[in-house]
């Protein structure tokens, strides 16, 4: 039986492994070379990077039923094209990049979604998905993104865009600016990207702090950052977490009143704050729910880990 190939790009990270078709990992390679290329350089790195997996696990292009990959961006998938992307130090504008990759590897079976699509998917196979016909996979991380999965398809919209929860405005007169330009997302609410700006309205607003930043230096209030402080008692930090586990419990009720899936999957970076997070995302849809449910949604942790952007990609060859 064929292996699948999958590849996470990130801004920082470039990933690239090998599984069998039940979601055994075979092999990885991880390097950062590509963090200072042009876009035809990064998709050299790519194919670079792919050919030494190959070749440091004795595998042929003949051994593969193709290549996915998965990143950060609003993709046209059915045309292979990176509309554009925000996690790099250049912008891929309507960039060809199915068309650009084929020419290192000719004849090979290309596809290429977005990193919250193909995380869905590999969650629907191989991960807490598994079982249901159908699911939403939420990312709460750098930003806030999801992936819709109905009877083991992906849901992906006329213009790639479905399932952009993050983009979903939460509070119509909101004071937080999101990096799309609208007032309200969800995503300026609840990710990590926007915890110094949350920070500092609180300081603001007259609430003290116990960790030692104030305005001089609210740029290092990140995820670790916002754990630690939680588990220490910091009255902003808990704040914070409370709010932004709010803003994803309602999230999840709007998918529910949306979609009615059979469970909502949720994975990410700020996942890390644990169970009191979780309970209060699980709290806040219960709460807006009332007793308009009969039966109950599923919402849970995701299960494949660090791995799950890789899998995913890989995945796309067996939707």
């Amino acid at each position: 039986m064929k292996l699948i190939c999958g590849v996470d790009l990130g801004g920082t990270k470039l990933s690239a492994a090998l599984f069998d078709q039940k979601g055994i990992l075979i092999g990885k390679e991880i390097t950062h070379d590509h963090v200072n290329e042009t876009t035809d350089g990064i998709v050299r790195v790519i194919a670079e990077l792919i050919k030494t997996l190959l070749k440091n696990n004795s595998v042929l292009l003949t051994d593969i039923l193709g290549i996915g990959v998965g990143l950060a961006g609003h993709i046209l998938y059915k045309k292979g094209i990176i509309i554009t992307t925000s996690n790099f130090k250049v912008t891929f504008t309507n960039y060809p990049f199915v068309e650009k990759m084929s020419s290192y590897f000719p004849g090979v079976k290309i596809l290429l979604d977005n990193d919250a699509n193909v995380q869905a998917l590999g969650e629907y196979m191989y991960g807490a998905g598994k079982g249901f016909e159908s699911i939403v996979f939420i990312t709460v991380s750098t930003g806030v993104g999801s992936g819709i999965v109905l009877n083991g398809k992906l849901l992906r919209g006329k213009n790639g865009t479905a399932g952009e929860i993050g983009h979903s405005i939460i509070e119509y007169k909101s004071k937080y600016l999101c990096t799309c330009g609208n007032y309200g997302c969800a995503m300026a609410h609840s990710s990590g990207l926007f915890l110094p700006e949350l920070y500092k309205h609180k300081l603001e607003s007259g609430m003290t702090s116990s960790i030692g930043l104030n305005l001089d230096n609210i740029s290092s209030f990140d995820g670790h950052f916002l754990k630690k402080g939680v588990n220490e008692g910091d009255r902003i930090s808990i704040s914070i977490m409370n709010e932004s586990a709010d803003i994803i419990g309602a999230s999840v009720f709007n998918i529910h009143k949306m979609l009615d899936p059979d469970a909502v999957i949720i994975g990410g970076g700020l996942m890390h704050l644990g169970d009191k997070y979780m309970s209060r995302i699980k709290t806040e849809f219960k709460f807006l729910m009332h007793d308009m449910m009969e039966d109950e949604m599923v919402i849970k942790h995701s299960e494949i880990g660090a791995d799950a952007g890789l899998l995913g990609a890989a995945s796309l060859l067996l939707e």
